[in-house]
């Protein structure tokens, strides 16, 4: 126990310092995705942390099986380098136990990947909301002063030069709407020197006050607008829906099962869920041999072939997880041939090991 205790420090040390960076650089590749929505208008600026933080369990659940993997080659290969783990061997702790002891974390990591998963379901159905929701404080969130902005279809065009920090409160706006009379084109067009978005406490909707303005109606062309001036003008214009991508990541674990569906989609979604967990065991039966190295050779001797293991293993369960979506393999197969590879090259790494007898 006391031995298991050592090694379960070391390796969960490095695996909360490994996970931490693995997630530092996903997140910071999803930030700039999200950036450039809320620079081009498509996401409003204050959604954006918002949706980060509901990605990051999601994310976790796929960088845990890399990061224990890792961190067994870290930690495992300090070991072997600083030839504490030969003197663990000459006292009697076995090969045998140090995987049974590893698969005792593996075990551990695996569950708490489990219990993300059962949330996933209904974190992406709150990310799915979130990117669905109405308003015109959504609509004026993802305007940006100084670009003309087209929305509802190009049925509605905004302006305006300048917001407050909340974009709440605006100066020098226009606003035109495509109104087909009698057939013609026409437009309506609001020029405005301030404009305020406001809710009402008690019905909930949202609209536009503008003051100090005019109103033009009439048809591109033609020289017979009616024009007319105003102090104040409020306006309730169309909520703007951010359209959201079907997510078949809110469908809970029973509706994937195969006796209520022959979706090859939802068969994808079914294994990719269960791969994931048994990703950690997988890469557990790889790492334990792979750490083994030289004290000559250095502790880090075979890392960067264990990383590229890792990372081929993790690309092709992207791939096999496609092909069973799109029919190109059978769902029988599914993603379990990528597994049942990666398990037999570990099992042969241990027996190369045990046959040398190093």
């Amino acid at each position: 126990m006391i031995l298991f205790r050592y090694l379960a420090k070391e390796v969960g040390t490095t695996l909360i310092a490994l996970t931490s960076i693995l997630i530092l650089i996903f997140m910071s590749n999803q930030m700039i995705l999200y950036l450039n929505g809320a620079a081009n208008g498509r996401i409003p600026g204050g959604l954006v942390l918002k949706l980060m933080m509901l990605e990051l369990p999601n994310l976790l659940c796929l960088l845990l099986p890399l990061g224990f993997y890792f961190s067994i080659l870290v930690a495992y290969g300090r070991l072997y380098a600083d030839s504490e783990m030969v003197v663990l061997q000459a006292c009697g702790y076995s090969s045998g136990r140090l995987m049974m002891h590893t698969f005792w974390m593996a075990l551990t990591v695996a569950a708490l990947i489990t219990v993300m998963l059962s949330y996933n379901p209904e974190i992406s159905l709150q990310r799915n909301k979130i990117l669905q929701a109405t308003g015109l404080q959504t609509l004026i969130q993802t305007v940006i002063p100084g670009r003309f902005r087209a929305v509802m279809n190009d049925q509605y065009v905004f302006y305006v030069e300048s917001m407050n920090s909340k974009h709440t409160q605006a100066q020098g706006v226009f606003v035109a709407k495509r109104a087909d009379r009698a057939g013609h084109s026409a437009w309506d067009v609001l020029v405005a020197r301030h404009a305020e978005a406001k809710k009402d406490p008690h019905t909930g909707e949202e609209y536009l006050i503008l003051t100090d303005g005019e109103n033009y109606k009439g048809q591109p062309g033609r020289a017979d607008y009616q024009i007319a001036t105003f102090r104040r003008y409020e306006a309730r214009l169309p909520h703007q829906t951010i359209q959201a991508k079907k997510d078949i990541r809110m469908l809970p674990f029973g509706q994937l099962l195969p006796w209520n569906n022959s979706d090859p989609e939802k068969a994808a979604e079914l294994q990719w869920r269960i791969s994931i967990p048994l990703m950690v065991f997988c890469l557990t039966i790889l790492g334990v041999p792979l750490s083994r190295v030289n004290p000559r050779s250095g502790k880090y001797a075979k890392l960067l072939p264990g990383v590229v293991l890792a990372f081929l293993y993790a690309d092709f369960m992207f791939v096999a997880r496609g092909w069973v979506a799109t029919n190109k393999i059978p769902v029988w197969l599914g993603m379990w041939w990528l597994h049942a590879l990666v398990i037999l090259l570990g099992l042969g790494l241990l027996w190369r090991q045990r046959a040398s007898g190093s």
